[in-house]
């Protein structure tokens, strides 16, 4: 038998195929093999390993096996790799990336990189194309690049709003920044009008140079508004598919979008709050009103109350009162109407006098007006327009607004 160098690797094979390393313990026994390298196809295996101080037991890492095809040297393999003692992962971005891949592959065992190799992934192995890696850990080590610097910078600026010893600094965006940060995602359907209004804002401020007309200025600015559109009218349509009454849903998304409710009015108006307290309150504090959404308007001298129901609630009676065009408010316009007309009779008495405010306007949002047939139809707009202290919109004629806008910005 062979006399092994004790607690390192020794070479136990070595022909013209290949060469075989095996670490051995402090009485030169063999108890792990290390290292593979197949001279004719340029391959070399590793087998990670640690060896414990206490009592120089070796114990395989969770990935038994990395194997790297393609390369003629040692010194040729990617830096990411440790080649020398402690096989394995060497570099931060190629641990951080598989460390995203390990609980997707719970029972990974064994990694291949390589030149010229075809992708695969299976439960105990995964095999990658060097030429698709390289991109991706790249892009993982510029993107802590870029959040370091943030992160410094973010910290410098902070600290420089509590002392005089150091200047704010300013952010610039880097050239390509804005295009590289925008394509990491593949859907703005949460996208909101301030998103809107800071994208906006980057192509007015733009040097001139960067826009070859103004025309195409224009253009850009209309294409973001249409695709924020788009999206909105999306939502609006899941919500009206909708089978249940999702009260709280709508109010949620209208006041994510309280720009919907503004076309609304005849004039500009201002979100003062939403689930406004507009009193009522009894001595033991009990039966205080609440309005949805509260308005002011752009002079701020008076305010407007809107109250938002759902798309499921019946605008009429189904039965005729009187054949053929006379039908009664269903239970849900007529609570509706008198909870407006409750709201507003509060709202005058507790914060009129306080406030000057002189006949506020009252919207109730509620149903579907294409669920109206003929009959229905002609009743309800001669209720409507007879119905001076609430106004009465309809889910599908406030899509409607959504949908003329559209075409307005599409133009």
């Amino acid at each position: 038998m062979p006399d092994y160098k004790p607690l390192e690797e020794n070479i136990t094979t070595d022909n013209a195929i290949k060469t075989v390393f095996h670490y051995c313990d402090e009485s030169g026994r063999l108890v792990h093999k290390a290292k593979e390298y197949f001279k004719k196809e340029d391959t070399y295996i590793f087998y990670p390993y640690s060896v414990a101080t206490a009592d120089g037991s070796v114990t395989p890492k969770k990935i038994k096996t990395i194997e790297l095809k393609g390369w003629k040297k040692v010194s040729d393999i990617p830096k990411d790799f440790k080649t020398i003692g402690k096989y394995g992962l060497k570099s931060l971005r190629i641990r951080q990336f598989f460390q995203y891949l390990y609980p997707k592959f719970k029972e990974l065992e064994k990694i291949t990189v390589g030149i010229n190799i075809q992708n695969r992934f299976s439960t105990k192995s995964i095999t990658i194309n060097w030429s698709h890696l390289a991109p991706i850990l790249k892009k993982i080590a510029d993107e802590k690049r870029w959040y370091d610097r943030t992160r410094k910078l973010m910290i410098h600026n902070q600290v420089s709003n509590i002392t005089t010893k150091l200047a704010k600094e300013k952010t610039y965006l880097n050239s390509g920044q804005l295009d590289a940060f925008l394509k990491k995602f593949d859907s703005f359907e949460k996208v909101t009008k301030a998103d809107i209004d800071s994208l906006s804002n980057v192509l007015e401020t733009a040097p001139p140079s960067k826009i070859s007309v103004t025309s195409n200025f224009i253009k850009t600015r209309d294409k973001i508004n249409k695709v924020f559109i788009e999206d909105i009218i999306k939502n609006f349509e899941r919500l009206m598919s909708s089978k249940t009454d999702n009260e709280k849903n709508w109010q949620k998304f209208f006041g994510q979008n309280t720009w919907i409710l503004n076309h609304l009015f005849p004039f500009e108006v201002i979100l003062r709050e939403q689930e406004a307290y507009v009193g009522g309150k009894t001595l033991g504090n009990k039966d205080g009103r609440v309005v949805d959404f509260l308005f002011q308007n752009g002079f701020q001298d008076n305010f407007a109350l809107l109250e938002i129901k759902t798309h499921k609630k019946d605008l009429l009676k189904r039965t005729p009162y009187r054949k053929p065009d006379a039908f009664a408010y269903s239970d849900d316009l007529s609570g509706g109407i008198s909870q407006c007309l409750d709201q507003k009779d509060v709202f005058l008495r507790d914060f009129g006098g306080k406030k000057r405010i002189i006949n506020p306007k009252t919207i109730l949002v509620i149903g579907l007006k294409t669920n109206l047939d003929e009959h229905q139809n002609k009743c309800f707009e001669l209720l409507r327009s007879n119905q001076k202290s609430v106004d009465i919109i309809t889910f599908d004629e406030l899509l409607a607004k959504l949908k003329g806008l559209l075409e307005v910005v599409a133009e």
